[in-house]
């Protein structure tokens, strides 16, 4: 398996691990070659090899590295099949290897974006699966699509306490792709009778990206400090928490792929309301298209105001449908049951991958 972290405490790619866990009951052993390794607990039929990213290796030194680590695996033991988790590069970079071997490969992928270096691995890999349509936008005959992975145990659906006040939550990385500044734009356009209370959770990951968090930090203070409450980054289990007392999930997610927070919303019976093109095209298609916002604050304004008219029955209709759809189609064991059974179908024939 090819990834791009492993590593318990990363803001963005410590859900992975979840992965492994779950991949590692289903096969012999796996070997993860990364990019990057940190803190992690793994069972002992995990192997973790490191190209060297975080000892600062530049990359003409990790490339080296890479071919070094297939090499002494392949020397090791057997291998069933490949895995290129969302790292297309080590999809390219593998190929030579997979051509010598006959081994094929399994790239998963689930971002909006395309790049040349996606359109290459396509091109070299044998099969591909994502999450949604949305999350793959090249036209393809090797793309399956099997879902997003959530912990169905601890994301599960609660009734709210009633309350007086709007209580909003949104959770993800603080960053432009987000979109908060449009979601406080648009709480500062609230009626003023409609008292309310965000909650942000999630911590900046990048330079670009804590200079936005500080941006971000004075639009609130300019106007309404004492409604916004910045979380920084939590633990799943308090994640949880902060969603099963939230009245509604906000995201304005511009990657376009289906991104897991809001699906770990919608798991929760925390209603939620986007813009995130994936979320829509389930949204219409479930009915419950009053969820969809555009990205701009007038839109969201609207919506939210819509929402805190809504009692607590309707709330909870809304919530008991998105949360049937998410615990459905997106739980993790489901999730791995199909993509276990698209890396069989990459095996060698007669083989059980192993």
């Amino acid at each position: 398996m090819f990834n791009l972290a492993v590593d318990a405490e990363h803001v963005t790619l410590g859900f992975g691990l979840k992965w492994i866990e779950a991949l590692s009951r289903r096969f012999t052993h796996i070997d993860i070659v990364t990019m990057t390794a940190g803190k992690f607990s793994l069972p002992k039929n995990v192997t973790v090899w490191s190209v060297g990213r975080e000892k600062g290796y530049p990359e003409w030194l990790r490339a080296l590295r890479f071919y070094w680590i297939a090499v002494r695996i392949l020397m090791r033991r057997r291998i069933d099949v490949v895995f290129t988790h969302m790292i297309p590069v080590f999809a390219i970079l593998f190929w030579p290897v997979a051509k010598l071997t006959g081994l094929k490969n399994l790239l998963w992928y689930a971002h909006g974006t395309v790049t040349p270096t996606l359109k290459v691995a396509h091109r070299l890999v044998d099969r591909v699966v994502s999450s949604t349509p949305e999350g793959f936008r090249i036209v393809s005959d090797k793309v399956t699509f099997i879902g997003q992975g959530i912990d169905s145990s601890l994301y599960l659906p609660r009734r709210r306490t009633p309350s007086t006040i709007l209580r909003i939550v949104t959770v993800g990385r603080i960053s432009s792709s987000k979109g908060l500044h449009i979601l406080v734009e648009a709480l500062q356009g609230l009626n003023s009778a409609m008292p309310w209370q965000l909650t942000i959770v999630g911590d900046a990951t990048n330079d670009d990206e804590r200079r936005y968090a500080a941006e971000l930090r004075q639009q609130v203070n300019l106007g309404c400090s004492e409604n916004i409450v910045f979380a920084g980054r939590l633990e799943p289990g308090r994640i949880a928490e902060e969603l099963a007392a939230a009245d509604v999930f906000v995201n304005l997610s511009a990657t376009g792929s289906l991104d897991k927070a809001i699906v770990e919303a919608m798991a929760s019976g925390c209603p939620v309301l986007s813009s995130n093109d994936a979320f829509c095209a389930i949204a219409r298609e479930a009915g419950f298209s009053d969820c969809i916002v555009q990205r701009d604050g007038g839109s969201l304004t609207v919506g939210l105001e819509h929402f805190s008219k809504l009692d607590q029955g309707a709330r909870w209709t809304i919530a008991e449908r998105q949360s049937e759809i998410a615990l459905r189609e997106h739980s993790l064991e489901g999730l791995m049951d199909r993509l276990y059974a698209n890396l069989q179908k990459c095996a060698p024939k007669g083989d059980r991958a192993s």
